[in-house]
């Protein structure tokens, strides 16, 4: 059943459907998944945010109550579509936090912002991601099907019996295969830098995101307010380190909002 089915595709209750509104926000994070994930990864979010901190997790299209829309595999396109819904909630600070595929994501909106001197987020959080620059990824969105879902099943984020129900899989191929293109996405003509803080997190035991490119991110700004920071746990160190990331999205938004945290 999709509850959302008669609203727009701008419509907020899709890209935010567990949103929930403060009367007075201080801050709004906005936060993007990692490929093939959803809201989900952030619903327990909230309570480890600062009061007046609305968390606002995006769910993109082809996933959950989205799961009869086409998934978008453009991330130009995707911007276009997500920036309608977005656009009203600007209106307070905001900041953006993207894991692997999001990190892509939350760059490219910031740098459309940036462009059309639109409202530029306080900061950035990435995740699990070098910068487009070293696209070190492997563009496994083009391989066959039985290759591609080989090369899923290396990068262990795709639950194991998701592999052994060809319906539930043939159902989820189309929004992974979209979902690894956003994250490929070169970088194209050379991009003006950002203008924000940068606050960058990894894991040496990330296979697929080598700790050096994290550094590199440096390169992506003109702001001096640039730190990295390593986790144990490899790519999905979101899972297992909810809480510590956490602490420091507080810190990172206490330091770039002047508050204490």
């Amino acid at each position: 059943m999709h509850s959302a089915s008669h609203s727009s595709p701008q419509a907020p209750d899709r890209w935010f459907p567990t949103r929930k509104p403060l009367t007075d926000p201080r801050v709004r994070l906005f936060c993007f998944p990692f490929a093939g994930g959803s809201v989900a990864i952030y619903n327990t979010w909230a309570q480890g945010l600062p009061a007046g901190v609305e968390l606002c997790p995006v769910q993109l299209p082809g996933r959950e109550r989205r799961l009869s829309e086409k998934p978008i595999d453009n991330l130009p396109a995707l911007l276009d579509a997500l920036l309608p819904a977005l656009a009203p909630l600007l209106d307070r600070p905001f900041a953006f936090f993207g894991y692997s595929m999001g990190a892509r994501i939350s760059l490219e909106l910031a740098r459309r912002l940036q462009a059309r001197n639109g409202p530029r987020p306080l900061g950035l959080f990435l995740g699990a991601a070098g910068p487009p620059v070293i696209n070190t990824r492997e563009p496994i969105h083009l391989l066959p099907e039985p290759q591609f879902i080989e090369a899923l099943r290396r990068y262990d984020g795709t639950p194991e019996e998701i592999f052994k129900h060809r319906e539930l899989l043939e159902l989820v191929l189309p929004m992974l295969r979209a979902d690894f293109a956003i994250a490929f996405t070169e970088n194209g003509a050379q991009p003006a830098k950002l203008s924000v803080p940068l606050s960058v997190i990894g894991s040496p035991e990330d296979k697929h995101v080598p700790t050096e490119n994290l550094e590199r991110w440096r390169d992506e700004t003109t702001s001096e307010d640039v730190r990295v920071r390593l986790f144990p746990g490899g790519h999905f160190f979101i899972k297992s380190q909810r809480d510590a990331i956490l602490a420091n999205v507080r810190e990172d938004l206490a330091r770039w909002t002047g508050t204490a945290a």
